[in-house]
């Protein structure tokens, strides 16, 4: 048993908070540009419309957020437990996590870009920025569940050790793999219209 292991639900408060504050933080920067661009009214009518699709996005971005809190906030605790070779085995890990996490999210902004303009091309690819950015969202979470139980970066004990043994390699595979296929068949409808 690890030493400053936290204590059970306290390991799940911080990476909790986190991914609430990451989907509020993207909800209120999607709410400012179209209230910007517009009116709050017009943003709620927006959001109101598209609420599956945004609501998929918010909270993917939430739970990506949350995950790589938890993935750091075991780094932590294991680098306090066994002294500075944790860092080396766990930092670059990090490091790409959070770019895998962070980078993609530049697909979330599309969706705000196409509801703001007022541009026939953009609102004609809408749905295929909201789904790009969902499809991006899936494949951010499965890439770093692979990559948590590929490097065990995770607590022992409760919901991850159990979710651990399934072949998340396989399952970030399949993902990408089907996510791919979604997008270019939901292009490809548009394209052809």
């Amino acid at each position: 048993m690890q030493k400053n292991r936290p204590k059970n639900n306290s390991r799940f408060i911080k990476p909790l908070l986190f991914g609430a504050l990451g989907s509020l933080i993207l909800f209120s920067i999607y709410l400012g540009i179209l209230t910007w661009a517009n009116s709050i009214e017009h943003a709620w009518q927006q959001f109101v419309l598209l609420w599956p699709w945004m609501s998929a996005l918010i909270i993917g971005f939430g739970v990506q957020v949350s995950m790589f809190t938890y993935m750091h906030q075991y780094k932590k605790s294991v680098l306090s437990a066994t002294g500075t070779t944790t860092v080396v085995a766990t930092g670059g890990v990090s490091a790409g996590s959070m770019v895998a996490c962070c980078l993609h999210h530049v697909v979330d902004v599309l969706p705000i870009i196409g509801l703001s303009a007022a541009a026939v091309f953009l609102s004609k690819y809408q749905s295929f920025f909201l789904e790009l950015g969902i499809v991006s969202n899936l494949i951010g979470i499965t890439f770093m569940l692979y990559t948590m139980q590929k490097h065990n970066l995770f607590f022992k004990g409760g919901f991850l050790e159990k979710l651990m043994k399934f072949n998340l390699k396989k399952l970030f595979i399949i993902t990408l793999l089907v996510g791919i296929f979604v997008l270019l068949i939901q292009l490809g409808v548009i394209l052809w219209r």
